[in-house]
């Protein structure tokens, strides 16, 4: 396997791979990146003659409703609602994977890529189509450098690198310029290929960037979605034992990797809720996993009602052949032993008052 970032353009990946020691044992999977964006290269660079000028001419009809919510928190089964609605828009799996040449390919490619698509995510077996929603991380992940989910390839830079672009962003501005550029331009080719609807978009990374997001579009709209922190460490924990593995290019130590989940945690939500107060009234609704998986119908209405997004009823009968489809679907299951409760509880304590969530103890031992 390779890095996630096939069509990075070559200069990126290039700066990426001098930038970050590449060990040993990845070199041959770093050189067969590099080749593969040389050889790709002259494919960017003919999106950017045919494209480029409209792409940055591009401007938005209604600014961008943001989901977020700090990763396996639900973030993706509430996208996957509100992608129902098919007034909005937002960046596909298509996109996401061929950013720098989606607009010249989008007649051909997704034929070319229907049958490479795995069908499940490997971390929780929710279903994936190359047309359905994704991530806008995931896209610049194929546009720039400055995106936090290289440290996938480099886990060894994180947090540092991965906080420079969240809940660091502005205090570099090299690196703060070139992050702002490279997403208003993945926005930008989202809306192109969304024929102009207004955008839903879900990046986790997001939750730590609320005031910059504000400077960009001072009129977004917001959603905030947390679940019980227990689950979220488990499921977090299990997704990058799941994904990194063929992806990086430096050995991965999982102790490290467990203590920058409990460091990214942190920082993210506490940025979360300093910044929460910059958002105009009635801009922002925050939710419960638990209450969206128990009532989604209801809790979608409070959403579309308090955010003024349009008319609810109308697509109801969507949302529950939707939700019906689901029946099948059988999440992971958890268990949290003695030292995982303790683990959340020292790092995470402050979350349970924050979201109001039920701190569980570990029963003394006996003498």
């Amino acid at each position: 396997m390779a890095p996630m970032a096939q069509f990075l353009p070559y200069s990126a990946a290039r700066k990426l791979v001098r930038d970050h020691e590449v060990d040993p044992r990845y070199q041959k999977r770093a050189r067969s990146w590099l080749i593969f964006s040389a050889m790709t290269e002259p494919l960017r660079w003919y999106e950017k003659l045919r494209w480029g000028r409209r792409v940055r001419a591009t401007r938005f009809e209604e600014e961008p409703l943001f989901l977020l919510g700090f990763g396996r928190s639900g973030t993706t089964h509430l996208h996957n609602l509100m992608w129902q609605d098919s007034r909005f828009g937002g960046v596909t799996n298509y996109q996401a994977s061929m950013h720098s040449v989606a607009l010249m390919g989008r007649n051909w490619l997704p034929k070319l890529l229907a049958g490479q698509m795995p069908k499940t995510r490997p971390m929780d077996n929710v279903a994936v189509a190359l047309d359905g929603p994704q991530e806008e991380e995931m896209a610049m992940m194929n546009a720039t450098h400055h995106a936090p989910l290289h440290v996938t390839s480099f886990p060894r830079e994180a947090p540092g690198f991965y906080d420079r672009y969240v809940t660091d962003l502005g205090r570099d501005a090299e690196a703060t310029e070139g992050w702002k550029r490279a997403y208003l331009e993945v926005l930008q080719k989202a809306t192109l290929l969304s024929e102009g609807k207004r955008l839903v978009l879900k990046t986790p990374p997001n939750t730590g960037r609320v005031g910059a997001l504000l400077e960009m579009f001072p009129e977004a709209r917001f959603v905030n979605i947390v679940r019980n922190p227990y689950p979220v460490y488990q499921s977090m924990r299990n997704m990058y034992r799941k994904t990194l593995p063929g992806a990086v290019l430096q050995e991965i130590d999982w102790d490290a990797i467990d203590a920058w989940i409990l460091h990214a945690y942190q920082v993210q939500m506490r940025k979360y809720l300093e910044q929460r107060e910059l958002i105009p009234e009635g801009h922002l609704i925050e939710i419960r996993y638990e209450d969206l998986e128990a009532h989604p119908m209801e809790i979608l209405e409070q959403i579309y009602t308090t955010l003024e997004l349009g008319d609810f009823d109308g697509q109801k009968d969507r949302l529950s052949t939707y939700l019906s489809s689901l029946g099948g679907y059988e999440k992971n299951s958890f268990e949290f032993p003695p030292d995982i409760i303790e683990t959340v509880n020292e790092n995470w304590g402050f979350a349970f008052d924050a979201f109001g969530y039920d701190r569980e103890e570990v029963a003394a031992s006996g003498s």
